[in-house]
């Protein structure tokens, strides 16, 4: 009989490689998750160079016998998705390519045990109890130390962890945040420390302007995130700049692409929004969100809503373009065939329908409702464990319901169904993006501009479309097929 054997080394190399960020600082954002998960309202980062090691402390519920020894499975999960961010519960997995050992002390109840755990092979990674060495001081929570084989690792620097801390984890250390909308996830607020040093927001330059603003979804207009916009006078640095979407206090994306937002001076904006209801459709590498069809439409539906919000604060910031009634009148008679073409392949491709504007029940699309000064405003969110239906029976702060400005009005006059705009941004590389059911045209494109010269603009227009939808497929759908078909159907419409 033979035996199937696992390369745990490989196994663990293709975890880290999923990740978009450097290995050290996805072994912290995954400690610091699990921790959160915990209930933990104090994480406590310890290093020492002498004895090459990183600790953290938490104060969390601990573990039970069983979970500690299910935590050595690489394979085990214990964590419910949509119930937290650390699911997968791998930061200490990862840490076992970068360490000589592992020392977990849990403490819970009168349940209270060390393991000491190593890779020692491709193929072996045993683990014993070991003596707990008191790191654990409340009465329950977990601590992990690693003890590294290079001195030289950015685990061993404060400054390193407290730039992914800053990164990662805004929406924790942000007072506002978590005053108006964590605190329904961590009850009893979260505090980080770096051996006993308290980590707190960097100060930063005040902004030119900011809009802070409630992101809100149904016709009862609940409370789903909140977020703010700043524009600042100088350029940011590059990993300030854009727009950050965060759930659980967890930062996932930053930038303008994701939101499907151009501003003129995407350099000198900055801004993030939390919604903790997303939890539910996170990848396991907390990066980005799920692609099945389901998670496709729950994130659609929140980013439409998003869209609206910034496109309204960029137009009064003076970001953006003017649209012009003429260019959407001469835009009709094509804009009518896209939408007959797509809707012949709706049924082979469901996951574009909350792009193109179509529900599959009556329900409100959603909106936004900006406040009318730079403090946060409305009504607080609700726990994210109650029932949807419950949720929406939150009452809205008097006066919010008609709150909407003429601006986001105006934004939102076009007409139902896909619309087709134009933005001059040279600067990007894309043949297009969208916003809420817009797609805008990049006129600067050297593409754009050739076809202009030769007549033969709508072609470009339409393999634009195709190519801007492409990007909104299941992944395990073909995007040359589907421009294919697009392009094909339309050469058969009359």
């Amino acid at each position: 009989m033979g035996e199937t054997r696992v390369n745990l080394k490989h196994l663990l190399e293709d975890i880290r490689d999923s990740y978009p960020c450097p290995q050290e600082e996805a072994i912290i954002t995954e400690l610091i998750a699990n921790a959160l998960d915990s209930g933990a309202s104090e994480i406590r980062f310890f290093t020492s160079l002498e004895s090459k090691t990183v600790s953290v402390v938490d104060n969390g519920e601990g573990m039970r016998r069983r979970n500690l020894k299910e935590y050595h499975d690489i394979a085990a999960t214990t964590k419910v998705r949509g119930k937290g961010i650390g699911f997968a519960g791998v930061g200490v997995k990862l840490a076992l390519l970068v360490a000589e050992k592992v020392v977990t002390e849990t403490k819970r109840g009168s349940f209270h045990k060390a393991t000491q755990w190593k890779l020692e092979s491709v193929q072996r990674a045993p683990w014993e109890y070991v003596e707990p060495n008191k790191m654990v001081v409340s009465s329950n929570g977990t601590a992990i130390s690693i003890v590294l084989s290079d001195y030289n690792s950015g685990l061993l620097k404060d400054s390193f962890i407290e730039q992914v801390l800053h990164t990662h984890f805004y929406p924790i250390l942000d007072k506002e945040f978590m005053d108006r909308i964590l605190r329904y996830v961590y009850k009893k607020g979260v505090a980080f420390f770096i051996n006993d040093r308290k980590v707190a927001l960097l100060e930063t330059e005040k902004p030119s302007q900011r809009k802070s603003f409630l992101v809100k979804l149904g016709k009862r207009g609940r409370t789903v995130g909140i977020g703010f916009l700043d524009r600042h006078k100088e350029e940011l640095s590059e990993d300030q700049r854009g727009m950050a979407i965060s759930t659980y206090g967890k930062v996932i994306k930053r930038g303008w692409d994701w939101v499907g937002v151009t501003p003129r001076n995407p350099r000198c904006l900055t801004g993030i929004v939390e919604i903790p209801q997303l939890s539910e459709i996170l990848t396991t590498n907390k990066a980005d969100f799920l692609k099945d069809i389901k998670s496709l439409k729950k994130y659609y539906r929140y980013r439409k809503a998003i869209q609206g919000i910034v496109e309204s604060i960029l137009q009064e910031f003076g970001e953006t373009g003017i649209f012009s009634q003429e260019s959407e009148k001469n835009l009709r008679p094509l804009e009518k065939e896209i939408e007959q073409v797509l809707g012949n392949m709706l049924n082979d491709f469901p996951e574009l329908s909350p792009l193109l504007g179509r529900r599959d029940s009556g329900e409100s699309a959603g909106g936004v409702v900006p406040d009318s000064e730079n403090p946060f405003v409305g009504t607080s969110l609700p726990e994210p464990e109650l029932p949807e239906e419950k949720i929406s029976e939150q009452p809205i702060e008097p006066g919010l319901e008609s709150a909407e400005p003429d601006r986001q009005k105006e934004v939102r006059r076009r007409r139902a169904g896909l619309t087709i705009s134009f933005e001059n941004a040279p600067e990007r590389k894309e043949l297009g993006w969208l916003v809420e059911n817009t797609i805008w045209i990049n006129e600067g494109h050297p593409a754009y501009r050739r076809a202009a010269d030769s007549a033969a603009e709508n072609y470009h227009l339409l393999l634009s479309v195709a190519w801007v939808l492409s990007c909104y497929l299941e992944n395990e759908k073909s995007p040359q097929d589907f421009i294919n078909r697009f392009l094909s159907s339309w050469g058969s419409t009359r």
